[in-house]
C-alpha cells in the first residue's frame, strides 16, 4: 500500500500511522472480502488538509473533516487524504475516537469501491432528472451505511438525533417557504429552496435505512422512543415505503427499476408539504403546484 506523509506531524509519526492503516484496511478487507480498492493510488497524510487538497486540483469543501478522497493526476487513480494532526490525535486518544475512526476509514473504503463505476444516469424524462440528485444522494448514503454497519461505533445514534430535529424543523420551514412565495410569486426560488430541504430529509431517512437493514434490526428495537416520533409525524408513510424501496432497489442493483420506487417516494415528500411536483403540459420542463393546507390569509 502507498502511504505517503507530509508536515512535522505526520513525517514524525510515520511508523506509527503506516502500521495503524495498514492493519485497519487489511482488517476491513478481511471482513468485507467483495470491496475492491484497485482504484486508490494512494494514501497521503498531511499536516496541511487545504494544501494538499488544492495540490491535487480538488475545489475546497465546507466544514472540518478528517479526510477526503481526490483525483490522483499522476495515474488517473484516486488518493485517500488524511489530515495528519487529526489521525494523530485521535491514535493518542481513548478507545472510542479509535472506533470512530474505524467505521470512518470503513465508510471511505466503500466510497473508493463505488467511485470507479457511478450508476449510470438513465434518467430520461425532465421529471425523472430534476429528482435524480435526491435519488443519487439517497443511494450513496444507503449503500455506503449498510455495507459498513457491521463497524459502528457503540456510541453512534446512527444521526437519529439529526433526523428528530429536521422532522421538528421542516414543517415549519416549508411553510415559510411557500408564504414567501405567495408573497413574490417566484415559483423558481420555491422550487430550489423546497428541493434543497427534501433532498436533505430523504438523505438523512436513507442514511438511517442503511445502518438498520445493515444490523438487520428495525427502528423501534434500535429506539422505541424514535419509532413513536416517527410514527406520529409526518414522516410515517414515507418512512415506510422508502424503506421498502431502499431495501428493495438494492437487492435489483443500480438501475432504473431500483430508482422510479425512490422518485414516487420523494414526490410523496413534497407533496406532504402542499407541492405537486409534475411535467409541464408538453412535457419538457417540471412545473410546481402549490396547495398548501392552510394558505396564509394575510402577508407581512
Amino acid at each position: 500500500m502507498n502511504i505517503e506523509f507530509d508536515g512535522s506531524t505526520s513525517t514524525a509519526n510515520a511508523d506509527t500511522l503506516r502500521q495503524v492503516i495498514e492493519a485497519l484496511v487489511s482488517r476491513i478487507q478481511a471482513r468485507d472480502t467483495e470491496l475492491d480498492l484497485s482504484a486508490l493510488s494512494r494514501i497521503v497524510v498531511t499536516d496541511d488538509l487545504p494544501a494538499t487538497e488544492q495540490q491535487f486540483g480538488a475545489l475546497p469543501v465546507a466544514g472540518d473533516h478528517l479526510s477526503r478522497i481526490v483525483t490522483d493526476a499522476a495515474d488517473g487513480k484516486l488518493a485517500l487524504l488524511f489530515d495528519g494532526n487529526k489521525l494523530w490525535a485521535i491514535l493518542s486518544g481513548d478507545g472510542a475516537e479509535v472506533a470512530r475512526l474505524i467505521h470512518h476509514l470503513h465508510k471511505e473504503c466503500w466510497r473508493l469501491h463505488d467511485a470507479p463505476t457511478p450508476p449510470a444516469d438513465t434518467a430520461a424524462t425532465p421529471l425523472a432528472r430534476a429528482l435524480s440528485p435526491i435519488v443519487s444522494a439517497m443511494w450513496l448514503e444507503y449503500r455506503i451505511n449498510r455495507r459498513s454497519a457491521w463497524s459502528i461505533p457503540a456510541d453512534s445514534d446512527l444521526l437519529l438525533n439529526h433526523l428528530a430535529a429536521l422532522m421538528q424543523a421542516l414543517p415549519g420551514g416549508m411553510q415559510e417557504e411557500i408564504t414567501l412565495y405567495y408573497a413574490d410569486q417566484n415559483l423558481d426560488e420555491l422550487f430550489a429552496k423546497s428541493l434543497g430541504r427534501i433532498t436533505h430529509l430523504m438523505q438523512a431517512v436513507a442514511h438511517v435505512q442503511g445502518y438498520l437493514d445493515g444490523m438487520e434490526l428495525p427502528l423501534k428495537d434500535v429506539s422505541a422512543t424514535m419509532q413513536e416520533l416517527v410514527s406520529q409525524s409526518f414522516l410515517s408513510p414515507i418512512w415506510l415505503t422508502t424503506a421498502q424501496h431502499l431495501a428493495a432497489g438494492y437487492a435489483i442493483g443500480p438501475g432504473e427499476l431500483a430508482d422510479i420506487p425512490l422518485r414516487r417516494d420523494v414526490l410523496a415528500a413534497f407533496a406532504t408539504f402542499g407541492l405537486q411536483i409534475r411535467e409541464s403540459e408538453d412535457g419538457s420542463d417540471v412545473w410546481v403546484d402549490v396547495t398548501p393546507l392552510t394558505k396564509p390569509q394575510t402577508l407581512h
